[in-house]
């Protein structure tokens, strides 16, 4: 888990998202708070919705 001021960004629950969610972390320190840093969140939060939900629904 990654603590942030907007909240805590949980670790990935797919393999899909987890590169995202590394580069999330590693850059916390530097780019936490900038427009990239939420970008990139949104995108991390984007993916971990849409593939949990396909995983929901496979087998």
């Amino acid at each position: 888990m990654i603590e942030t001021k907007n909240g805590p960004i949980y670790e990935p629950t797919t393999s899909v998202s987890e590169s995202v969610f590394n580069s999330l972390k590693k850059y916390q320190e530097t780019l936490g708070g900038s427009r990239a840093y939420e970008d990139m969140k949104d995108i991390y939060e984007t993916l971990e919705y849409d593939f949990g939900q396909n995983k929901r629904h496979v087998g």
